[in-house]
This record gives C-alpha cells, structure tokens and sequence, in this order.
C-alpha cells in the first residue's frame, strides 16, 4: 500500500493547466464516468480536436472465442463497450471475409469523449493508412497501420464545454438495461410538440375562470407519475421534471437543449477535478525506425508533471485475445458439409491490441490504457523519460487491495494510471517509457530471428506509389501471389457490362494485365476483367490510372503469426499485493489450472457453441450490442481505394 500511495502522490505534482486545451474529467452526464472537456481557450469552430490517434483491430472475436471454456470469460470483455463499427473506417473492408467480424478500439478521443446525441459537436474526420514502417521491418504488423483519426468541431465550444460524438442510435437502442430508454434525435420534436400542444391549453382563452397554474402543475406532474407504466417511453424521458420549466426549455431551442447549460464546467472546477490530455501529440518515432508512430511533447513539462492520464480497459483473463489459424470439421454425417472452426492444435497469435496493453508475469490481467495519443508512447530501456504511475483520479482505488477475480467482471473502466514525467521534457521530445525487461528480451530475440515477407507490400502503400510503379502482367507474376489484387476502375472498364448489369454500381472490378505497351506516362495496357457477367472480357488501351490496389482478406502484416506480439510490464514496485498469487503454491496452482484450460482448449472432443442452439437458449429479451457508429441500414461498403 506504501507504494501504492507513494506512486499516486507523485502523479499530482507540479500541476499547471494554465495552456490547456483539453480535459479528461467526470462528465457532466450522472453516473457516466468520465469525459472530455474544452480547455482555458475553448474550441473555434473547424478546428481540429487534439491530434490525429491510432485505432486498433479486433478481428473475429467470437469465431476465436467460440469453445464454451473460452466463451466465459468473453462474456465479460469490457472493451465491447468502448469499440467502434468496422465500416467507420474506409479499408476495413480488406480485413476479413466479412466486414463485421471486424471492430476498432479507439483509445484516443474515440473512447475518452462521451455522446449526447442532441448536443453532438464534433464530426469525425476519418481515418489513414500507413505502416510508418519498412514493410521488411521486424515491427510491421507490431502496431496498428490505422492512424490519423481526428475530430473537429461543428460549433464554437465554450471554455469548460463537454464535448460530445455521436455513437449511433444502435449504440443506445443496445444497451437499454445500461442507459435506460434515452432519448434519441428523433424523440426531441415529439416531445417539444407535446409541450407546445400543453402550453397553448394552459393559456387558451375561454369564457370561464383559468384553470390555476397549480392545477396545470398537477395535472402536468400526474403525467409524469405515470413514467413506471410509460418506461419505454423516450418522450417522457425527454420531458422536463417540472411544468415551471416549460416556457424556458421551448425558449431556448426545445427539449434536446435542456442539459446544454449543465454540460459546461467551470474552469475552475476543471483545473481541480480534471486532468490535462494534450501535453503530447503525434510524430514519427525519434527512438527507433521500427516503431513508426510516436508521441511528442506538446508543450514543455517539468520533471515530476503530468505528461497524459490514462484510464485503463481490464481484461480479466488474456486468453480470450488468443487467435488460431482456421481449420474445417465435417458437420455431422453429411460428407459435403463442412464448418471452419479454430485449429486448437495448430499455431497461435494474440490480437494486436495485447502490445497496446500492461501486464505482469503473475497474472492473466491486461489493463489497455485509453486517452489522448497514450497508445503512441513508445519503450526505451536507456532513454525513458516518462514513467507510470497509479492516478488519484482513479475511480475505483480499492481495487488495488482486492483479488483480481473480485472487479475482473466490473462493467466499468475503474482503474487509472498516469504517465509522469521523470526529468524535464521539452517541446517536441519524444515521450518514452520502459516497457520493462520481459518486454525488451522477447523484443530483441524477435529482431534475431525475424524472417522479412516476400512480396508483400500492403495495398494502402501500393497506391500512394502508382505513379512511379511499372504495372506487371499476370503471366509475369499474379499480384494474388504477394497478397493483394489488382482493381479496374468501373469508368474506364463500362463497355465490357450490359446497360443494366448490377457491377456498373460498383467502384471498381478485379481485373489482370494480359499485355502492356510502356511507354512512361502514356502507358497502355491489356485487361482482363475477372468477375461479373460480361460481353467482352479483354479490354484494349488501358490507362495506367485505371488501377489500384486492395488488400486480400487476412493477408495484412498484423495476421502474420509472425508478427510481434508481447504486453508492456506493469512494473513490480507498483504491482499490487493483492493481485499476487499469496505464495508460490500458489503461483503453481494458478499456472496449472491456465495449463489446464490450454489443454481443455486442445481437445479435439471440446464442444464448440452452436449458434443456433444458442439463439434459441437465450433469453429473448437480451439484445447483442453494437458498436459505436453502428448504422442499421448499411451492411455492406465497396472496395476504395486507401487514403
């Protein structure tokens, strides 16, 4: 407990948020943890909110978590609360077969703001692609090619101002059991008309004595009582809870503005409760070439000050990140039906996001730090200039006295640390830390034994050279053979399709380079198209910008099992007591039982969960959440080329 407090009063000295611009403090929404504030100067209109952050790829979480002794501890993944939709970001759709096996944590601004779907004041910006590596590099697939995702704001946000995105309905109509029956957009012009309809009663003209304004109230306050009978209702819960606060709310925009002046915190207010979260923003790694993308110091920060906060995702048990390479089972008796299923007996990787995380030798626990640019601060064993430390402003300090399986299953980010900084920082330095010695021996022996792809080079960075690429044909070597697939742009390939044929839609086709006629920027080419019921499938003078590239499902440097894969160290002086087996008895029982589930995972007589028979197992009323920016109505998004 010694350090514990020794470490957490040191993550609040030298406090000065005088330069500001963005707070991580309780949000001004009851009970919703925390949020993002303006800082000292607010935000204009149009601007840019922080930096661009890095967004990291789940892929396939329940087809890798299907086995029941696995499923278990998938129940309860936090991190499904904070992800955001696959189609959010253009070239998620080359990540799998199928685009919604694929989520995105977003532990910038993405996971730290909250949303109110009425005060929404930030448009998202939209994502990049781009290793920021040597695709022969010992670090591609080490780290998240998605980068670049900013905000901006579509209004002046006041100083001290919330600010606010929007998830999606789907996120909310989700988790009803979580938020209640929240109003939604389109709740808010029902319920100002029932206000409207309400106040021109009260005030109607008519021969007899007006009915009192305390019977208005009464009459107004016995509607509201019947909110147990209305719970589904999002128009009642739109309502005002006083009839006195009518003629205010339809004054001042209506009923989807009502919370606008309590979602404003006094600077003040700030400078105490809150935490400053853009003393850093984002760079190329100063450290080493193999870790792309880094975090740069903003501003100057003193030794012993904040460099960011970072609350922290748990995952109680690091097994339901494993990954497994796809093998198929026969289905029953029938010859011809088959099901792919996780090879239990073959080779494994863990999901990309365990390098963005801590954990310790003693336990199965990750804990994912979520704030600004946080996932871009990079390791150096001789040059860390920052450190962690357990937060004051964690929400929930008594679980650092309690067994990791007590607060495993908590639904709620209750942990936090913050990075500190060792000795003064300036302007522009790179924010490093130790990700300790584990970490740095099974880095170095990775480096040894690296074996570079032959080939491959992902499509997002095919396309920002072709202008200068010499276009091979198919004979010469199929680009499937490296990875990815050559694409015709439907305008120069049209004739090939009838007037009425479905591919016309499309962007782009897949498409062969039978000859080519080089002759610099005049090159022309013969094409082949590949897909689609067409007339004439060789197509004559082909320009060069007819083509770009796509990335084949599974065939990026982050599915490699190859690719780099190990937790940062949460330190040993500040590691819990109580989250440490009592002895080394202990310590041996837990390894024997994780030893146990890897065996029972091995099984070949394991059973797998039907989706059917779980459908019709579970409770009717327990809908699947979605993730944010979930969108009912799109399921589907064509091939684009990368940006």
């Amino acid at each position: 407990a010694s350090v514990v407090k020794e470490n957490a009063d040191s993550s609040s000295q030298k406090k000065d948020n005088s330069k500001c611009g963005l707070f991580l403090a309780p949000s001004s929404i009851p009970n919703s943890g925390l949020g993002m504030f303006a800082g000292h100067y607010g935000i204009s209109e149009n601007a840019t909110i922080g930096d661009g952050d890095v967004i990291i790829p789940f892929f396939e979480m329940e087809f890798h978590n299907q086995l029941k002794v696995k499923k278990e501890k998938y129940d309860a993944f936090l991190w499904d609360e904070y992800v955001w939709a696959s189609w959010v970001f253009g070239g998620a759709e080359q990540e799998t077969d199928e685009l919604e096996s694929v989520e995105f944590a977003c532990p910038g601004i993405g996971s730290a703001a909250n949303s109110y779907l009425a005060l929404k004041n930030v448009n998202d910006e939209g994502v990049s692609l781009g290793l920021g590596t040597d695709p022969g590099s010992p670090g591609a697939g080490a780290h998240s090619p998605y980068h670049n995702r900013y905000f901006t704001a579509t209004e002046d946000i006041p100083a001290g101002g919330e600010v606010w995105m929007d998830y999606g309905p789907a996120y909310f109509k989700t988790r009803v059991k979580e938020y209640g029956y929240i109003p939604l957009p389109e709740t808010y012009p029902v319920a100002d008309d029932l206000l409207i309809t309400f106040q021109e009663l009260r005030y109607i003209e008519c021969d007899s004595d007006s009915i009192s304004n305390r019977t208005w109230d009464a009459l107004y306050q016995t509607m509201l009582d019947f909110a147990p009978i209305w719970q589904t209702s999002r128009v009642l819960h739109a309502l005002p809870n006083n009839a006195s606060k009518i003629e205010d709310i339809l004054d001042d925009g209506g009923t989807a503005y009502r919370d606008y002046d309590s979602s404003r915190r006094d600077l003040k207010w700030l400078d105490e409760h809150g935490q400053c979260m853009d003393n850093i923003k984002t760079g190329m790694s100063q450290e080493s070439p193999h870790a792309g993308r880094g975090a740069l110091a903003n501003r100057f920060i003193p030794a012993g000050g904040l460099v960011t906060p970072a609350p922290l995702i748990h995952i109680g048990d690091m097994d339901v990140l494993k990954m497994y390479q796809r093998t198929k089972i026969k289905v029953g008796d029938n010859e011809e039906e088959w099901k792919v299923v996780p090879d239990m007996n073959g080779p494994t990787t863990y999901q990309l996001i365990l390098n963005y995380c801590f954990g310790h030798r003693d336990t199965t626990l990750l804990l994912c730090p979520y704030g600004l640019l946080t996932a871009l601060i990079n390791h150096s064993s001789k040059n860390a200039n920052t450190r962690i430390v357990w937060s004051d402003a964690m929400r929930r300090k008594e679980w650092l006295q309690k067994p990791i399986d007590e607060f495993a299953d908590e639904w709620l980010a209750g942990l936090q640390i913050d990075f500190v900084a060792l000795r003064d920082i300036h302007e522009d330095e790179e924010i490093l830390i130790d990700y300790g010695d584990e970490w740095e021996q099974a880095w170095q022996e990775h480096m040894r034994t690296h074996q570079p792809r032959e080939g491959y080079i992902p499509a997002f960075e095919l396309n920002k050279r072709l202008k200068e690429l010499e276009f091979r044909t198919a004979e010469e070597r199929p680009y499937s053979d490296d990875g990815v697939e050559l694409r015709c742009r439907i305008q120069h390939v049209s004739q090939c399709f009838s007037p009425r044929s479905d591919f016309l839609k499309k962007d782009s086709v897949a498409c062969a380079i039978i000859e080519k006629q080089v002759s610099g920027e005049n090159s022309k080419y013969t094409v082949k198209v590949l897909e689609g019921d067409v007339d004439d499938d060789l197509l004559l003078d082909i320009p060069a910008d007819a083509f770009f590239f796509v990335d084949l499902p599974y065939e990026r440097h982050h599915f490699s099992f190859q690719a780099f894969r190990h937790a940062m160290m949460i330190p040993d002086d500040m590691f819990p007591e109580a989250w440490k087996p009592a002895n080394d008895d202990d310590r041996e029982k837990a390894k024997a039982e994780d030893d146990e589930d890897s065996s029972d995972d091995d099984s070949e007589d394991e059973v797998f969960v039907d989706d059917e028979e779980e459908e019709e197992n579970d409770d009717s009323s327990v809908v699947k959440r979605k993730p944010k920016g979930w969108k009912h109505d799109e399921s589907i998004i064509e091939l684009s080329e990368a940006k």
